[in-house]
């Protein structure tokens, strides 16, 4: 039996029993392209990353990594990757998340020995100037061999007729056989359509949170639900997602179901995204609603779902909250962008705070495809997606990890890339702390972690149980020009705001990820971690620590603790988090020490005017810690009078608005003392020059009255003694 014709009985095989598989071929692309013809029918869909070969041209349609997170949610038959086009870590994840079951996912590589060793171009993401592709190290190639080894199905041009036969059908045979086909809905799907009925009946201010991995069908649950709600007696049901495209399969479910059970009803409007019918002598209506319209015109509708929530930002999320009091939020945890953990990690926590009650549900089986699915088990293995914090071999003899746990033995080391790589359970347990820490993590920080050269790790450890981690990149060391520079993100912001370009001189490692084990956050060895980096810094003699980090309050305090000052908010909000980025730094050295202050003192200068201007919605608690650690060389005494005369009434606010604000900024641990309420307004008004409706809409305050009579409050509150003047006060920073 010819190779090709074997392959197409394995196809065969895949479509029998609902799988999906990866197949690699590596040779020449003569070769390729012959093991390749007649495996797919004209009408089947076939995504190509790289230039299409002339004979697959009229098949395949060519895609480009900017293509792939907008093709998440959509089907297709399989996709080859050519790799010496370039391959990404994200890519992989969203590719075989199209694939349907019967598919492949075929990766085309060079001679089979030396592949893992070439250049791959999408590293060059990872790399800054003057590092090119083939300065990477070829780690992640190899952690992908070892998985292709394992999970694949790997043929060579090398090997003979009989060989690639062999290895064929001893990979066919050995496939996971499907037993029982597959009826819709699954348990899982019941199980959720169950709890959003409550959501829907039930009690108000309960929303359900539907999660799940690819290919569950949590899209499809939802569109069935619209039905079924709208047939129990409600109106109105809106679905929302960052673009239509994602909730279309919805709004596909729908309308079969509705025509399927209820072919009596009266269809009277069917387009994209929206669904309108007559039921029981009532219209009903499923629609579409992009999430921004739903911000400046709140819906009436009865219940409100979210689909693929983790891709919309956390404030967003937070206001659809709070104007809805029947919400459900469908969401991908392995999110190949990041956000799926953005979401666990961010908005569970203000869903404990506004809605205690809601529920979580996950689905587990899977509907694209049939229950242990080969690629799904690659990609898993190869991208190291099953990430449990105590689950790795290193520590299943260890005792599990809390509060209580003795740190008294913590060793902190930096680790080679090349240790990483050799180990692999050191290597999940590292990315598992990356992954359950911070919300931003992606595969793609694999592919980083195992190429990059000029990426340095820090790692404590506890019993040999890792609980710390620590990413840093170099920056930096670079003779200044004109012409942009891949990367070194910190030295090149910094000069195109503050400073002069022979800042790009000195030298940086800029911290990309802290991470601590979540049982034993609040520890000190975060700050542990920092002291030994800093040390270690030292005697490479590097000029100055830095980072760039989507501001919170618990992180600018952490920050701020360890000595680093800020340098740089920037005014664009992070997708994700909804957060703005902020820039610390701490100098190591004499050169260094002049810089950054030189960058402060501009950053100083600017931060009120920035704050006024495109800060709406940066904290009063971030914007008081960004302000202490400011100094100011003269404290006019009578601003001090001014804040006093305006409490009193002996002046309006529009006569004296400019003195508190200056009383303001060099007065912000007066203003910390202050109860929440109190600081918010205060910086609202004063710092912020928002209008007078705008606060007090903001706060519920009874017009500008009550915003005047919360601003008196802090005043009285918070000055001690009003008749004496106190000293003119000063924050003194360290030296660096």
């Amino acid at each position: 039996m010819h190779a090709s014709i074997a392959l197409q009985n394995f196809r065969a095989h895949l479509k029998q029993n609902r799988h999906r598989a990866m197949l690699v071929l590596s040779g020449s692309q003569a070769w390729q392209m012959a093991q390749l013809a007649n495996l797919w029918t004209p009408s089947e869909s076939l995504l190509w990353a790289g230039e299409v070969p002339n004979a697959f041209v009229s098949l395949a349609e060519q895609i480009s990594e900017s293509q792939y997170k907008h093709l998440l949610g959509q089907e297709i038959d399989s996709v080859v990757i050519d790799s010496r086009a370039g391959f990404s870590a994200n890519g992989l994840g969203i590719l075989s998340g199209l694939i349907r079951a019967g598919g492949l996912l075929v990766f085309l590589t060079e001679d089979k020995a030396n592949w893992p060793g070439l250049p791959n171009p999408e590293n060059q993401r990872f790399l800054s100037t003057p590092f090119l592709p083939d300065s990477a190290f070829p780690y992640f190639s190899e952690h992908l061999e070892a998985c292709f080894k394992q999970n694949a199905l790997w043929l060579s041009e090398d090997y003979s007729a009989e060989h690639t036969l062999h290895l064929i059908n001893d990979f066919t045979r050995n496939l996971p056989q499907t037993l029982t086909s597959q009826t819709l809905p699954t348990e899982d799907q019941s199980r959720a359509l169950k709890r959003i009925n409550k959501v829907a009946f039930g009690h108000r201010k309960r929303p359900l949170v539907l999660s799940a991995d690819r290919g569950r069908g949590k899209t499809s649950v939802l569109g069935l639900a619209a039905i079924e709600l709208l047939t129990k007696g409600k109106q109105h049901i809106v679905l929302t997602a960052s673009r239509y495209d994602q909730a279309s399969t919805a709004f596909e479910q729908a309308c079969s179901l509705l025509k399927q059970a209820f072919p009596a009803c009266d269809l009277i409007t069917n387009k994209a995204g929206l669904l309108t019918f007559k039921y029981q002598n009532q219209t009903k209506t499923f629609e579409f609603i992009a999430p921004d319209q739903l911000i400046l015109q709140p819906t009436t509708a009865d219940v409100l779902m979210v689909d693929e929530a983790a891709h919309l930002p956390t404030p967003l999320l937070t206001e659809l909250l709070k104007r809805h009091h029947r919400m459900v939020f469908a969401t991908t945890l392995h999110g190949y962008e990041g956000s799926g953990r953005g979401f666990e990690l961010r908005f569970k926590k203000t869903l404990n705070e506004l809605t205690p009650d809601w529920k979580n549900l996950h689905l587990k089986t899977p509907i694209r495809w049939a229950e242990n699915d080969p690629l799904e088990s690659f990609i898993n293995h190869a991208l190291l997606l099953n990430t449990q914090l105590e689950s790795t071999a290193d520590n299943a003899q260890q005792p599990p990890l809390s509060a209580d746990t003795d740190l008294s033995g913590l060793a902190i080391t930096e680790i080679s890339t090349q240790t990483l790589a050799a180990n692999p359970e050191q290597l999940q347990s590292v990315f598992n702390l990356l992954v359950h820490a911070h919300y931003q993590t992606t595969p793609n920080d694999l592919q980083q972690l195992l190429s990059a050269p000029n990426l340095k790790l820090f790692i404590a450890q506890s019993k040999q149980q890792v609980v710390g981690v620590v990413m840093c990149i170099e920056e930096g060391k670079i003779q200044s020009q004109k012409a942009h520079l891949h990367g070194h993100l910190v030295p090149q912001l910094l000069v195109s705001h503050y400073t002069q370009p022979s800042f790009l001189m000195l030298s940086t490692w800029r911290i990309m990820r802290i991470a601590v084990h979540p049982h034993v956050q609040n520890s000190g060895i975060g700050k542990q971690l920092l002291d030994f980096i800093k040390q270690s810094a030292k005697q490479a003699r590097v000029d100055y620590l830095s980072s760039s980090f989507g501001a919170t309050d618990e992180l600018l305090s952490f920050w701020f603790q360890q000595g680093y000052i800020p340098l740089h908010v920037g005014v664009k909000r992070d997708k994700a988090s909804g957060s703005h980025n902020i820039v610390v730094g701490q100098s190591l050295s004499a050169m260094a020490q002049q810089a950054l202050a030189g960058i402060q003192r501009e950053f100083q200068a600017q931060f009120p005017h920035i704050l006024m201007e495109s800060l709406p919605y940066l904290s009063a608690c971030m914007v008081l810690a960004i302000h202490k650690t400011f100094r100011y060389k003269n404290q006019p005494q009578q601003l001090q009078q001014s804040l006093l005369d305006y409490q009193s009434e002996e002046r309006a606010y529009e006569s004296i608005s400019g003195q508190l604000w200056k009383w303001s900024i060099r007065h912000p641990h007066i203003i910390s003392q202050a109860n929440e309420l109190q600081r918010s307004v205060w910086c609202d008004k004063v710092l912020k020059k928002r209008p007078w409706q705008e606060v007090a809409h903001t706060y519920h305050l009874a017009g500008r009255k009550g915003v005047e009579k919360t601003l008196k409050a802090l005043i009285t509150q918070t000055i001690k003694n009003p008749r004496k003047v106190p000293e003119p006060y000063s924050r003194v920073l360290k030296a660096y």
